[in-house]
This record gives structure tokens, sequence and C-alpha cells, in this order.
């Protein structure tokens, strides 16, 4: 059976695969980022190392699947230069690595994101969280959203700061180690995106030789927004590659 190893966004938990997975088949291994679901506060100083030791701790034996979401899909390519024989084919789904775009894309989109750095400062989780969301959440204002949803993301939205090295500086050389030749690779986007998911996506293309570029959903939270459209999108991917790709599992 095939066995994927799939990394969750900022502000997720593994829980958010559960419906890409039941359409997709295969026996997923969805771990909760550090500080994320049911994992422990994080209360470390270099985030993407200790989320890179969570994940590579909870992937499957042998040779896998890799797909992450937005800054799983960052972590996804660190586990890509530190482990590339074990990587059968990554997914990217609208991956976060700012330091692969375009330096006035990039600059216009810090100066939008600004106010959540200043909030964050201020101790103001909420309006932070606000700022962040209107962003990069799935299209809801921050009143819509549930109370309990408000709670958790204005309780973790610190960690998204702790992010920022590893993505927009590329804090761990990822990008100058990416693999010549890598293996078959997918960048997902949204339909219609946003210049800043669409300027990452392309200089990530320009590196990754080979790779497919597809679309699924219209707003950056596809795994939940769009499982459906997601898995089929994949599944055809898969095929591609083996026709032999096996039917549906578990998710863990």
């Amino acid at each position: 059976m095939q066995n994927v190893l799939a990394l969750h966004c900022m502000l997720a938990s593994g829980a958010a695969w559960r419906r890409v997975a039941a359409a997709c088949g295969g026996c997923w291994y969805a771990p909760d980022l550090p500080g994320h679901g049911a994992a422990p506060p994080w209360k470390g100083s270099a985030y993407m190392a200790d989320a890179l030791a969570v994940a590579a701790a909870r992937a499957p034996e042998g040779r896998f699947d890799l797909i992450g979401h937005s800054y799983g899909g960052c972590l996804a390519l660190r586990m890509l230069v530190e482990m590339p024989a074990r990587i059968r084919s990554l997914v990217l789904v609208e991956p976060v690595m700012f330091a692969a775009g375009e330096p006035d894309v990039l600059a216009d989109h810090f100066a939008q994101l600004a106010p959540y750095g200043t909030a964050l400062r201020a101790g103001d989780g909420e309006a932070a969280a606000r700022v962040f969301t209107g962003l990069w959440g799935d299209g809801r204002s921050w009143e819509e959203l549930k109370p309990a949803q408000r709670a958790y993301i204005a309780a973790r939205i610190a960690l998204v700061a702790a992010s920022e090295p590893g993505i927009a500086e590329d804090a761990h050389g990822i990008l100058s180690r990416l693999p010549a030749v890598p293996p078959p690779t997918l960048l997902v986007t949204r339909r219609d995106p946003p210049e800043i998911v669409k300027t990452v996506a392309d200089g990530l293309a320009a590196r990754l030789r080979g790779a497919v570029r597809g679309t699924a959903g219209q707003g950056h939270m596809i795994p939940m927004q769009a499982p459906a459209e997601l898995a089929a999108r994949i599944g055809v991917f898969w095929n591609e590659m083996d026709p032999a790709h096996q039917g549906p599992g578990p998710v863990r």
C-alpha cells in the first residue's frame, strides 16, 4: 500500500488532511506539527528544526510520497534536501517559501503583513490573528469564524513569526540545496492565485526540474475547502507516475 506523509499549514493540524486522504487512498501519516493540534505548546528556539524532527519521526519507513500545504510545503522542501532518497514524489500545495519569489512582490506582501507584527509585538494576539487570517485564511472574516476557531488561532499566532526565518530568509539554505534531479513534483495553487502565491510557485517550478503545475479550489485553504478536487488532482499525478497506485487506507 502506498505510504504518504502529509504536512499541514500553520494554525491547523494533521486532521486537515482527513478528507483528502479518504478520497486519495493509501496509508497516510499526518502528524501535528509543534504547537498544533494535540502537540504540546512549542517552547523551542528554532521552529523548522523542531518541526523537521517531528515530521521525520512520523515518516513511513522506506520511500514515501510527501505532501505539504503552505508552511507544510516549506517543511516538505526541507525534508527533500535532508533525505532525498526517501522521497518517492512531492506535492506542494500553495507553499509559502517566500524566498523563492520576486523581491518586488515579496516587499508588497510583507508591507500588507506588517500590522501582524505590530500587533504581535504589542501582545495583541487576536489583532495579529485577524490580520494574518485576512491574508492567509479561508476567505471568511475573523468575525465569521467560530469562537473556538478564533481562540485556537489566537493562542498559536506567534508560531507564524517563529516560522519566518526559514521561509522569508531561507535561513536553512533550502533553495540552494534542492536536488538537481528532484522526484516527480506537483505544484498546486488555487485558480487565479494572488501575485504572492504565483511568484513563489513560479520560483519553485523553475528550481524543481520537470515540476507539473495544477490548480484546485479558489482559496488558500485548499485541503479543507476543496478536498475532493485536490484529491482528484493528486490522484491523476500519482497514476501518471505509477498506474499501480493502491486503494484506500487509514490516516495515522
